[in-house]
Formats: structure tokens, sequence, C-alpha cells
């Protein structure tokens, strides 16, 4: 090979950047012969993308959207608008480039019917051969302050539900389930508390509980106009079976993963969404009652550096949803540092670790270039945290043991 080609980032080793920030790095082009270009150009580009095709009867249709966030290049060498050609001496070769992100950037994702995708690209055009690809993935994160996304997420969340079994004058007393949760906003690394109460009145026995932790994923396609759900289950556990007519009360804690943030508004192509799943199976009929209870996940976690205002790694502070940008700016502000950001909500906090998606896909970057070098597969990186959980909330109606409802004792 002619001519190499390295993408850096300006103290930012794996690539992780949030919305808003500036992308700044080098691209290091070593060539061990001369090398004839009409240009050389870095691109940053961010789009999200949707793609799949359903079979009814006898026809495959095919549904398709794509959404463009962000296209950026700026010239090292040439242009494409002339013909002149300029030539890459032999040796190494340094260029810097820094673009900003546009405020208001989906977060990275790689889907099973689609994906929310940022490259870094540096393309040699040649236009009497081929032109040349070289592709660096890079992982956006919107900054999702659980603090101020709304008051709801902080409060205790409460849901029950009631069901019968068998009809007529089989029909049982109610199975009742309640579910209570501490707060409805977590983050990756937290565990989720989950007190379940079960007031089984009929005269089954609840089997077992089956406890999951869902991310739900909406693809929607322009054209034609369509949409379809990924249930993607990304953790789980079981609880004790429950004796006819018996109450139990129990708490399992289930661990969010590396997974990313809560989505429903910023891309138009893909919203994710989360919610927590309480089953209780009732072995003798085949039959399950179902409660789900939906929650957010963030990139920054409740009850964490709360009292703070603003963020000194931002310039100029725009009106935004959390309330650690709002100021008088209207201009869009410069995010310099993930770092700045985050020491500077809570200096005392251990910065979080980024770690790739277990459940989501790996995405081939370089499926739009026909020439291109590099790594094709990339997952984008999502923050996990080592805090502690929140304290789990308890049925005041009911201890955290089993017994038998006296009600129903003769």
């Amino acid at each position: 090979m002619v001519v190499t080609c390295e993408i850096s980032f300006d103290n930012n080793k794996f690539g992780i950047f949030y919305a808003g920030q500036l992308v700044s790095g080098c691209v290091t082009l070593k060539s061990d012969k001369v090398k004839e270009v009409q240009a050389a150009l870095v691109k940053v580009v961010g789009y999200s993308l949707t793609k799949w095709s359903e079979r009814r009867m006898a026809t495959t249709k095919l549904y398709v959207g794509r959404e463009d966030y962000i296209s950026s290049q700026t010239y090292l060498l040439g242009s494409e608008q002339t013909n002149d050609r300029y030539t890459i001496q032999a040796g190494v070769h340094n260029y810097n480039f820094a673009v900003q992100l546009p405020y208001q950037s989906p977060s990275s994702f790689e889907g099973r019917y689609g994906c929310v995708r940022y490259i870094v690209k540096v393309l040699l055009i040649r236009p009497w051969k081929f032109d040349q690809a070289y592709t660096h993935g890079i992982t956006v994160l919107k900054m999702m302050d659980l603090n101020f996304e709304s008051p709801i997420l902080k409060v205790a969340a409460h849901s029950e539900g009631y069901r019968t079994f068998c009809c007529g004058p089989c029909k049982t007393d109610p199975l009742k389930m309640e579910v209570n949760l501490p707060q409805a906003g977590y983050v990756p690394g937290q565990r989720i508390p989950i007190n379940v109460v079960v007031i089984n009145n009929s005269n089954m026995a609840v089997s077992k509980l089956d406890l999951y932790l869902v991310m739900l994923v909406r693809y929607l396609s322009v054209s034609p106009e369509h949409s379809r759900v990924d249930r993607i289950v990304i953790s789980k556990a079981k609880g004790d079976s429950i004796l006819r007519r018996s109450t139990r009360s129990l708490t399992v804690e289930l661990t969010v993963p590396s997974t990313p943030p809560t989505c429903l508004s910023l891309c138009k192509l893909i919203q994710i969404a989360y919610q927590l799943e309480v089953e209780a199976s009732v072995k003798s009929v085949r039959e399950q009652q179902l409660i789900t209870m939906p929650i957010t996940i963030g990139t920054w976690p409740l009850g964490v550096g709360s009292d703070s205002r603003a963020t000194p790694g931002i310039v100029q502070q725009p009106p935004r949803r959390s309330a650690r940008y709002v100021g008088e700016g209207n201009e869009l502000p410069l995010v310099t540092s993930i770092e700045n950001i985050l020491t500077s909500i809570s200096p005392d906090m251990e910065s979080p670790r980024y770690e790739e998606s277990k459940h989501t896909l790996r995405g081939n970057i370089n499926e739009e270039e026909l020439h291109a070098f590099g790594v094709n597969e990339f997952a984008p990186l999502y923050p996990v945290y080592n805090i502690d959980s929140p304290i789990p909330v308890i049925s005041p109606n009911s201890p955290n043991i089993g017994y038998i409802n006296q009600s129903f004792v003769k």
C-alpha cells in the first residue's frame, strides 16, 4: 500500500464525544513514494439509517429511511472544484482538523434494523482511478442528566394489577401483584431494586416470578412509511414461588448493563425506550400475569451534582433541557472536554468507564465506501458508573416475608 492513514483525537483515546462537543484531532498520512491526488479531505458525517424487508403473501416489501445530522468536510490538499493535481511526497504528513457536533445529535446506536452512526473519513480524491477512503467510527452521546429530565424520575414509582383464572363457577379469586421502585431514572452500572408484592387469593400457586429489564427499539421508515418494534431483554432475574392463598413480598435487583440512553425525540427514525416487566406464572393453568413499568436510562445519575447550575467546559451557555446548560446566550456552546463536563458536575465522583453494549450489534462503517481501508466493524461505547443503588421501597402493607392470607384460613 502506497499511503496509510491514522486518525487520532485530541485527549480522547477512544473517540467518545458528547453532543455539542468539538471533535478535534490529527490526520497522519504516511507515504512510501510520491502519490498524486486531486484533493485530500477529512469528512465528519452523522446520520441515522433504517432498513428492513417484510414478506406478505407472495411479495416482499423493502422499508428504508435516512436522516442526516452532520456532513462537514475540510480540505487538507487541493479541491474538487479544480482539475489540478497535488503531490503527496514520500514521508509523514500531519494535518489538524476540528468540527463541532450539532447540539441535538442523538446517541450512537447499532441495531438489528438500523443505526445512528458517526464517522470520521479521510478521502483521497482521484477521478482518473478510484477514490481511497480511510474511516474511523466515533461514539456520540447526548448529555442526558436525569436530574433535569423530568421531576417524575426522582419519585417512587408504583404499579399494580389483578388477574383471575378460569371462568364461570371455576373462576378463581384474584391474584394481585404490586411493583414498587424507589425512582424511575437510572444509569448503566446501577442496580434497580424492585419490590414485588404478590397477594395470591386464588387456589393456585404461583410457580415462579420472572423479572426483566427490556429495551424497546422502534424503527421507522420513510419510503414507505412504516414501523416495527424490536424487544430485547438486557437483564433478568428470578423470584420465589408463592403458595396459594398466601402473600409474599420480596425485593429483587436488576443490573443496568452498558446500553444507549433513552431517546424518544431526537431521532425521527429510531426510538429507544426501556421498561421493567414482572411476570407471575401459574403452572397449573399455564397462564401468566404481567406488569410493566417504564423507566428512563440516562448518561448522568440522579442525585449527583444536582445543585450545579453551570459547566466550566462550555464557552457560551444556550437554553437547554438540562439546567446545567441554561444561560443567556443563544449560540451553540463549545464543549471542549468530557472530563470538564463530568468533573465540574461532581468533582468527588469517580468518572465512568465506557463499555460496548452486549445486547446490540456491531456495525459496518465502511458499507457506503467501495474502496475503504481500515477496520469495518464498529461498536459504540456507553458510560457505566460505579455508584450505589437507591434504597428499595417496601410496600407499607406487606412485610418482606411470606405469610398465609388469614381471611382464607378456615
